[in-house]
């Protein structure tokens, strides 16, 4: 029997906040898909196309509205939207920000009643279902004027039979630059969670909780039947390491090629990836083009400290590898280092030109509330956490990391660069011509690639 009827699964946005409108909510997607089969109805709204949230609450006679709260920018206009909501409507709120901020998010919303701590499936799954509140994991919830905490609920293997449902949406996610649409539809699909490395900066190694989270995937022949359900010519894969089995990876490209299906995939690995050649080969076939790599640093020490678990020689060799295919190649790096100089910092650009990366991004270091970077932070004399969590010193205050940054990126991206840019995008056949000529007007209108890299 349903315990709930109608429920509302809520994207929180705030007009004015930046934030990239190309990017579907699929976390929430899974719970509104978990919900489907739990309940007589579910509509799910993504509040950045959304005019009005009255139109939905006060018309179809909702008794439950998950929220989904990830960042904590988004932290305002989800307390703006839980004000809103009728007080005999029962409000769930779930997401990493609401998983480490259980006390203050049930202090300044009073009508919130449940917060989800860590994965949301089951939980929403046990709620739907009547379950008592007392006899649920994972959650924290209102009783008798107290907030109870049950314990913390073990993480587990994911479900091949469970992903996102796309029928819900009420928007088609389109790549925009600079608010200008290109044309081009973009889906995320999620084949795995976790990682089985230990990068000491890495906020999404441990779940909001701290737990390690082992890397657990699904199976290729799900993985492979979701991509059938999928209309968009160009997805993410928002694995934190879609190749920690490389077997795996390979028995989904024999299938995405095997059953004929035409995509291009932009996924998120480790450079070890190079000791696979043949591997490389079928990803490139099977529309895995675009690679992002997380090289983060240029000095070897910061590599040791960050237990990336190479070296500046190794990142070049296995660069000179993976270049032997015609992949579009992204590199990460991180701003701010701890123990790292400015010129030591500056180093960045030359050395992801030493390794051919096609394009780079600069992000500024930054923990969380169970980052075993706090350790080391507590550890570094003059070094403190500021603004959005950014990890700061005496030395190197938030402004002048900022300033850094955007000298890394002149140096960077430069008018060659959007030559070889643009090349690779057409000789990789990443994107159609008409896409590829809309971008080159972008650029040449002063477009950066970095300039889409949100706050911090």
């Amino acid at each position: 029997m349903s315990y709930y009827k109608n429920v509302l699964c809520v994207y929180p946005h705030q007009k004015g906040i930046p934030e990239k409108k190309y990017c579907p909510p699929i976390g929430l997607e899974y719970i509104a898909t978990v919900l489907e089969g739990l309940v007589e109805k579910v509509t799910l709204i993504d509040m950045r196309f959304e005019l009005n949230l009255d139109d939905f609450i006060g018309n179809d006679n909702i008794d439950l509205v998950c929220l989904s709260v990830n960042w904590d920018y988004q932290r305002e206009a989800a307390i703006n939207i839980i004000t809103r909501i009728p007080s005999n409507i029962k409000v769930i709120v779930g997401g990493r920000y609401a998983t480490v901020s259980v006390e203050e998010l049930f202090a300044t919303a009073s009508n919130i009643d449940i917060i989800a701590r860590g994965d949301g499936e089951e939980i929403i799954r046990d709620i739907a279902s009547g379950l008592s509140l007392k006899e649920i994991s994972g959650i924290s919830y209102r009783e008798g004027g107290r907030i109870i905490h049950n314990k913390t609920r073990d993480l587990s293997s994911l479900n091949d039979a469970v992903y996102p449902n796309r029928k819900m949406r009420r928007v088609n996610y389109r790549l925009l630059y600079k608010n200008i649409d290109l044309g081009l539809n973009i889906d995320f699909i999620s084949t795995s969670r976790g990682c089985p490395y230990n990068c000491k900066f890495c906020t999404f190694t441990n779940n909001p909780l701290g737990q390690k989270r082992s890397w657990n995937g699904r199976s290729a022949r799900s993985v492979v039947e979701e991509l059938k359900t999928i209309d968009a010519e160009f997805i993410f894969v928002v694995d934190d390491n879609f190749a920690a089995d490389m077997n795996r990876v390979e028995e989904i490209c024999d299938l995405i090629i095997a059953e004929g299906i035409k995509k291009i995939f932009v996924v998120a690995l480790r450079l070890e990836i190079y000791k696979y050649p043949q591997i490389l080969k079928k990803m490139f076939q099977a529309g895995f083009k675009i690679l992002s790599i997380g090289i983060e640093s240029a000095q070897d020490k910061t590599l040791k400290t960050m237990q990336k678990g190479f070296d500046v020689a190794l990142a070049e060799r296995a660069f000179s590898e993976i270049r032997k295919i015609n992949f579009y190649n992204h590199g990460y790096f991180i701003v701010g280092c701890i123990g790292e100089s400015e010129p030591e910092m500056l180093e960045i650009a030359p050395f992801a030109k030493r390794l051919k990366l096609d394009t780079i991004n600069l992000s500024l270091l930054r923990t969380e509330k169970y980052s075993p970077l706090n350790e080391l932070i507590a550890k570094s004399r003059g070094y403190y956490v500021g603004e959005g969590n950014i990890i700061c010193s005496e030395e190197y205050p938030l402004e002048r990391l900022r300033s850094i940054r955007h000298r890394i990126s002149r140096s960077y991206y430069n008018f060659p660069a959007m030559l070889r840019i643009t090349k690779k995008i057409f000789t990789a056949h990443i994107i159609k011509f008409r896409y590829l000529v809309k971008l080159i007007v972008i650029f040449s209108l002063g477009g950066s690639l970095n300039n889409e890299r949100g706050k911090y």
